[in-house]
């Protein structure tokens, strides 16, 4: 395995990498438009869904709308020709245009319903993509772990299968992760191994935002000389192809300001913010306005205009809030806590510490709904204290300041209390939850202990019991389904990964259609939750019986129980208890201490 961590970036070995995009770059024909639409229009069946595809790519930083359009026709013909792969691409293009967006929800829900597919998994380079997808906007969230977590999965498994597009986007994934965490030496090796990938694979479609990654990265490491440029490379390269699109100049536009507002040249920062606040307003690029409100405050701070810094501020506080983009709203905190002792501001600037620390501590947290707790109080606090600056430039009166900072400090406490409150209380939950998990776990293990003692006892097999009277199937058939799906429950047949209804029908002797009506009428569930809770029902008699599995990693845990990553390991775990399975395996550890 590469290195994940980081090491020094000499500028030789930078350099070595920029001759070789620049070489690429300029021995690679870039079809224009017209050549596009021309393969599209001589092509039929997959090749038609595949131009399809060359167009959605040629046009999604340039124009969501037009790359949705290619890419919902894509979908049709893909389902016409029972394309499965290409069908597969449509919803991964369609969670890309979301995550464009900065519509985050949208963009997971569609990644989970491409997930849950069977043959999902055969598909290397839409997994890869599905997992970058799902890394990328866990740390726009600020939930590192999680992103670090599906990362490195992808890594390994990159490595297992020895596929350079999936360790290509896997560095992607980790490099981003460190981005976002602002270590950017271990983000500028991780870009750079991801690149090798790139430049062996020839994929030009990720040279430009790799320029500007490595940029980026560079001004923080080596200061705005080196940085500039690289810039002047992407400005090369783009007057030898077609522009990359909006979506990456706009960066490229924030990035450029960055670096003139730390040479102290603010008219050309200004200029360049403003062209970038042009393409994100008309594009609605909403994960993109954050990070442009704070470019905006730190001009306006060069600029000695405080008032305006901080209503900057407090945009980027609120559209960071819009996307959950909870590492924004830290460093917003922080910038918050200094502007408010360089004016004087003592309580607000502890406040805004406080408040810093406080968010700080819950990007890490495994426990989500404390965090979104806090969040919400934090926002009202942030709203209240907005207040309170519009209010302050209306009056300068002295009496009503002091009479305004009281309300503030008693909204501050109030709303402190509830946070805190609300802590107590999802801890509570939690305890109460755990608390009820062990005991049934416990009772079910004991009553399959005496069940197994019974039946050794008794040879005869105890009656099939239907829960449905319904007549939506031949009762001999429903009863020889029901006798052989009992055995194969014994003998965990959910621990394979790689089950499925088809498998598992096969494995009856039956058809997909009576297994699925089987399942539906007597487990009273579907398929899918069906396997899930078997699987969650053997890890908890495991934990409670096997100390040194319950202390493997989470990783370990959820491919032994049947789980495919860890992703939706937590998700069944979470929606079948109601708490994460980290939280469980502590308090076990805990109690038995």
């Amino acid at each position: 395995m590469a290195p994940v961590n980081g090491q020094e970036v000499s500028s030789d070995r930078l350099g070595h990498y920029l001759n070789g995009i620049r070489e690429m770059v300029e021995n690679h024909h870039f079809p224009t438009l017209e050549e596009l639409l021309e393969v599209r229009a001589n092509s039929s069946g997959e090749d038609r869904v595949n131009a399809c595809f060359d167009l959605f790519t040629h046009f999604i930083f340039k124009s969501s709308e037009l790359a949705k359009e290619y890419n919902d026709e894509a979908r049709i013909f893909s389902l016409e020709i029972n394309y499965e792969q290409g069908y597969f691409r449509t919803l991964l293009n369609q969670a890309f245009i979301f995550f464009v967006k900065g519509e985050f929800d949208k963009s997971v829900d569609l990644l989970n319903q491409l997930e849950s597919y069977e043959n999902y998994e055969t598909f290397h380079k839409i997994k890869a993509d599905c997992e970058t997808f799902r890394s990328y906007i866990f740390s726009e969230r600020g939930d590192y772990d999680l992103a670090y977590e599906i990362a490195l999965n992808l890594l390994e498994h990159g490595e297992a299968i020895d596929d350079p597009y999936t360790l290509m986007r896997a560095y992607s994934a980790i490099s981003h992760f460190y981005l976002r965490l602002g270590e950017y030496e271990k983000a500028l090796e991780n870009c750079l191994n991801g690149l090798d990938y790139i430049l062996e694979l020839k994929e030009t479609r990720f040279v430009f935002p790799k320029i500007d990654e490595i940029a980026r990265m560079t001004h923080k490491l080596e200061g705005s000389k080196k940085a500039r440029e690289i810039y002047d490379l992407y400005l090369d390269l783009e007057k030898l192809v077609e522009a990359p699109g909006s979506y990456i100049q706009s960066v490229v536009y924030m990035n450029i300001a960055d670096i003139y507002i730390e040479e102290s040249e603010l008219e050309k920062a200004e200029e360049f913010l403003i062209e970038a606040l042009k393409l994100i307003e008309y594009n609605n690029y909403r994960f993109r306005k954050p990070r442009l409100y704070v470019l905006m405050a730190d001009l306006h701070l060069k600029q000695k205009d405080t008032t305006c810094a901080m209503n900057d501020y407090y945009k980027a506080y609120q559209t960071a809030n819009t996307i959950k983009a909870f590492d924004v709203v830290k460093e917003v905190s922080k910038s918050l806590s200094e502007i408010n002792q360089l004016r004087g501001n003592t309580d607000e600037s502890i406040f805004f510490s406080n408040l810093y620390q406080s968010v700080s501590d819950s990007l890490f947290s495994v426990e989500s709904e404390q965090k979104l707790k806090i969040l919400e109080a934090r926002q009202r606090i942030s709203e209240i204290s907005k207040q309170k600056e519009i209010l302050e430039i209306k009056s300068q009166s002295q009496e009503e300041r002091y009479h305004l900072l009281a309300i503030i400090l008693t909204l501050a406490l109030i709303s402190g209390g509830f946070a805190t409150y609300s802590y107590l209380k999802v801890k509570k939950k939690n305890k109460l939850l755990y608390s009820r998990t062990k005991e049934l776990a416990m009772e079910k293990l004991n009553q399959k202990k005496k069940v197994a003692v019974a039946n050794k006892e008794d040879s005869v097999e105890p009656p099939i019991v239907s829960s449905s009277n319904k007549n939506y199937l031949d009762e001999d058939i429903k009863d020889i389904i029901l006798t052989k799906l009992d055995r194969l429950e014994e003998e965990t047949f959910f621990l394979d990964p790689k089950c499925s209804l088809r498998s598992l029908s096969n494995q009856l002797q039956t058809n997909q259609k009576y297994l699925s009506q089987v399942i539906n009428h007597e487990k009273n569930t579907n398929f899918n939750n069906y396997v899930n809770e078997l699987r969650i029902n053997y890890l908890l008699n495991r934990l409670l019986e096997d100390k040194e599995y319950r202390n493997s990693k989470l990783a370990y845990i959820a491919t032994t129980s049947g789980f495919n990553n860890l992703n939706t390991f937590y998700s069944a775990f979470k929606k079948r208890l109601g708490i994460l399975p980290s939280y469980f395996i502590e308090k076990l550890n805990e109690d038995e201490s």
